[in-house]
């Protein structure tokens, strides 16, 4: 299980809203700043995910919650943005190049193919929020200062 802390941002009756903060991996090196793949990592990464789990938890905004999602469910999301895109565009080019189709065909061929990979995956995972498999592993302690009348 892949565990990340999260904010509660909103309570519904059948669930909370919460947020996490993705951390690039390249944010840890010192050097981050002068590499471009972590000026780019800085660039794409999302400032903060916001996602809706099913809970029955009495939880409160502002609380802190570690969230945990299964590996496979992690792997087959990782294996339909990486893994089927670039398989539907040999699925598409291979046949092409053997038809002795040009080189400009081709590459439209490939993108093609690339592009309803994505957009495959994007569908998959309209459908997977729906049956999230995220769940609330813990809610974490909070620290609170109580003020006392001492007079």
């Amino acid at each position: 299980m892949v565990e990340e802390i999260a904010t509660v941002v909103s309570v519904e009756q059948t669930g909370v809203w919460l947020t996490t903060t993705p951390v690039a991996s390249c944010n840890a090196c010192q050097v981050s700043d002068d590499c471009g793949t972590g000026i780019v990592a800085k660039t794409l990464t999302p400032k903060k995910l916001h996602f809706f789990v099913a809970s029955e938890l009495k939880l409160l905004a502002g609380e802190q919650v570690k969230i945990g999602i299964s590996e496979q469910s992690l792997i087959i999301a990782a294996m339909m943005v990486y893994l089927l895109p670039l398989l539907l565009m040999l699925a598409f080019i291979l046949p092409a190049n053997a038809a002795g189709l040009n080189e400009g065909m081709q590459m439209l061929l490939a993108a093609l193919g690339a592009a309803s990979g994505f957009a495959i995956a994007r569908l998959y995972g309209r459908y997977q929020e729906k049956r999230a498999d995220i769940h609330i592993v813990e809610v974490l302690p909070s620290l609170g200062v109580q003020q006392h009348n001492l007079s």
